[in-house]
């Protein structure tokens, strides 16, 4: 994240400037020094929100409760354990731009052939509008 979470609660930097004039009274230089939007608070919030981002699974659940032996369906045998908690999945769901990336890569190594090595590369998904052609359904 680039942007320090004060600017996206509306807050602006303040600006200072100085000029410097010659004995005749001409503009010589002028300097502006604008505050800067990071400081200490704001990096800690970063730092903070990285730490809680690297603390969930893909899920978006804490690691530490979908780990839990209370999350644990399957209780160890002769355990007394109570297990309040379950995850339930929904689903399938189909995610298109992660449809579309897949299959551009399979298109890829279906031409290389499957041993080739796609260490480092990657493919990007765009966003395109589409207008059915309305004459592809006329028989």
């Amino acid at each position: 994240m680039g942007v320090a979470p004060r600017v996206l609660s509306g807050w602006a930097p303040s600006e200072l400037t100085e000029y410097e004039y010659d004995e005749g009274g001409r503009l010589l230089r002028s300097l502006t020094i604008t505050e800067s939007p990071f400081d200490v608070e704001q990096v800690d919030l970063l730092l903070a929100i990285r730490e809680y981002q690297r603390s969930l699974d893909a899920n978006g659940i804490p690691f530490e409760r979908a780990t839990s032996d209370q999350a644990n369906p399957n209780p160890t045998p002769g355990s007394e354990q109570s297990h309040p908690v379950r995850f339930l999945a929904h689903g399938p769901f189909t995610n298109w731009a992660e449809k579309s990336r897949l299959d551009a890569e399979d298109a890829y190594k279906k031409q290389s052939g499957d041993d080739v090595n796609l260490n480092g590369m990657f493919w990007t998904v765009e966003e395109k509008k589409y207008a059915p052609n309305p004459d592809a359904d006329a028989t």
